[in-house]
């Protein structure tokens, strides 16, 4: 009966669907995003910020991009499995080349049974820090785990007063790497200057839906709104038993979804705060942290409600350990373990580095998907990938227990592509005293584990989380700060190759698109046969 069940609702979920069509012009455009410096972007037909997207669960949401940029581009849509359909993830080397200047190219990404809140982002080049972002939004087909009146969309941003491209290249330029001045970014609410974004609005006694997206890239964000509680019930795209706290504490790429409800009069307005601060940047007063607030109205013209200051400590936060599954799913028993540490480093030139495997990723000569695709039997060997990959094989089902251990001072956020992660446990790791910190507390999960594409590692803590191999591809898992990731934090898996060999086949488009551009499409890292990697550049390695 349950299986009869299941294969019904999958062919009504079927039946439902719809094709989303949409036609994206990536291209450069020009404004003051932050109220303050006028500046080159970029943006979608025009506009920064660009509408988000909608779509139902099941539908199938295709992007027709055509790439105005004098560089190459591509979008992930972060948070979708893409079961199936690897080569539509998105990151430039590692599922595809990118799309060329004056070329186009189709994403089709199939939702099939994910629901819930997720942006759409560029993801060559780290376009993403430059404006190429939106929301993704995907309504389930089914009730919430808690019913609702109607729902707010809320998005934070950092934004710097220069492009990606000529901050890093001033971080690489070894005259300045000695005496390197850090970037304070401002903050956007809503795609617009954190002091100037419209109040959000209460009907007394309604119960609202708030989904909240970091799209930042350096910056974390903590919001409240004093006077109202919050029931914490998705965290990337995934729903939770609802969780009572007071404010959300966000890193880059993680969303949440909370339930609250507006008070029962008109009496009071009242005003949201809005926090955020680079983790690894020191205080300045002015420039780190920043402070926004905006206005919660239930009535024009009345009075703002004076609430007293609590602070962080006395307020209860969302962490990666505190919530719970929805569907009660218990711990996965682990078949692997794999652990990787976190390593900062710089050069003899004192240029700065990042390790999150044996080496500083680097992308190679040839997409490793492509490599996983046409290696036969030796795509089971982590070598064929290239050093500069980091790259770890996993088999088909097998369950992984992948433990990051962050010994340093800097916060991360980490994410997995093509996989949910089961957060089973957090703790110190390192030596905090060499900084006057007291260690991180030890921290684990209740008995159904949320599940989550993003996590929170802080300084000297660690975190371990499960996931079954059921996705066969080639799956980026890296710091999702841009400078971190440009520096090399960021390790691929190379999941069931042989199962991806037999299931999926790169659309003709796409290997033409990496011909046209003179980048090879078979062989290993290096694009030649066996184990013969000559032509790569050198693996960069950390100080043992």
């Amino acid at each position: 009966m349950l299986r009869w069940f299941v294969v019904f609702a999958i062919v009504v979920l079927k039946c439902l669907a719809a094709r989303v069509e949409l036609y994206w012009d990536v291209g450069y455009v020009y404004g003051a995003r932050d109220g303050y410096t006028y500046r080159r972007a970029i943006g979608v037909n025009g506009k920064l910020p660009f509408p988000p997207v909608h779509v139902t669960q099941g539908d199938i949401l295709v992007i027709n991009v055509h790439n105005s940029l004098d560089v190459p581009t591509s979008i992930h849509a972060h948070g979708l499995l893409n079961n199936g359909t690897n080569y539509y993830d998105g990151p430039d080397m590692v599922t595809q080349c990118g799309i060329p200047p004056g070329e186009n190219f189709t994403y089709v990404f199939e939702t099939k049974d994910q629901f819930g809140t997720f942006w759409i982002h560029g993801h060559t080049r780290h376009q993403e820090v430059d404006g190429l972002h939106t929301p993704l939004i995907i309504h389930s087909r089914k009730p919430p785990v808690v019913d609702y009146d109607e729902e707010l969309l809320m998005t934070f941003e950092d934004w710097f007063t220069t492009e990606f491209a000529v901050r890093q290249a001033y971080i690489d330029s070894l005259e300045n790497a000695e005496t390197l001045t850090p970037y304070f970014p401002k903050s956007l609410i809503n795609g617009y200057d954190g002091n100037n974004t419209a109040a959000i609005t209460f009907v007394p006694g309604k119960r609202y839906r708030l989904r909240v997206i970091c799209m930042s890239i350096n910056s974390w964000f903590k919001f409240r709104i004093p006077g109202h509680k919050m029931s914490l019930i998705e965290a990337d795209g995934v729903e939770s038993i609802p969780l009572e706290v007071d404010g959300l504490s966000m890193g880059p790429g993680q969303r949440y979804s909370v339930i609250i409800t507006a008070h029962d009069t008109m009496e009071f307005n009242y005003i949201y705060n809005v926090t955020s601060y680079s983790r690894f940047i020191s205080d300045q007063q002015g420039l780190q942290p920043l402070v926004y607030t905006g206005l919660v109205k239930y009535k024009d013209g009345a009075p703002t409600k004076n609430i007293p200051a609590l602070s962080d400590e006395q307020l209860v936060w969302p962490e990666e350990t505190s919530m719970q599954v929805a569907d009660k799913q218990p711990r996965l028993l682990v078949d692997r373990q794999i652990e990787l540490l976190v390593n900062r480093f710089k050069n003899t030139h004192n240029v700065p580095f990042s390790a999150l495997g044996s080496s500083v990723y680097k992308p190679v000569l040839v997409p490793t998907l492509y490599t996983a695709l046409s290696m036969g039997g030796l795509a089971a060997n982590s070598s064929v990938y290239g050093p500069q990959t980091n790259a770890y094989v996993l088999k088909h089902l097998e369950v992984v227990e992948i433990v990051i251990n962050n010994p340093a001072i800097e916060d991360h956020t980490f994410h997995f592509h093509g996989h949910n992660v089961q957060v089973i446990e957090t703790g110190p790791y390192g030596n905090s005293s060499t900084i006057g910190r007291e260690p991180v507390a030890h921290k684990v999960s209740g008995p159904w584990p949320m599940w989550r594409d993003t996590v929170q590692v802080r300084a000297f803590e660690f975190i371990r989380v499960r996931f079954r191999a059921d996705n066969p591809g080639v799956w980026f898992l890296h710091c999702h700060l841009a400078v971190h990731m440009y520096n090399g934090l960021a390790v691929v898996f190379a999941e069931a190759p042989d199962v991806l060999q037999q299931r999926q086949i790169v659309p003709k488009e796409m290997v033409e698109m990496c011909k046209r551009q003179g980048i090879p499409t078979q062989g290993n890292g290096a694009g030649n046969l066996g184990f013969d990697l000559s032509g790569l550049p050198p693996a960069v390695y950390p100080p043992s």
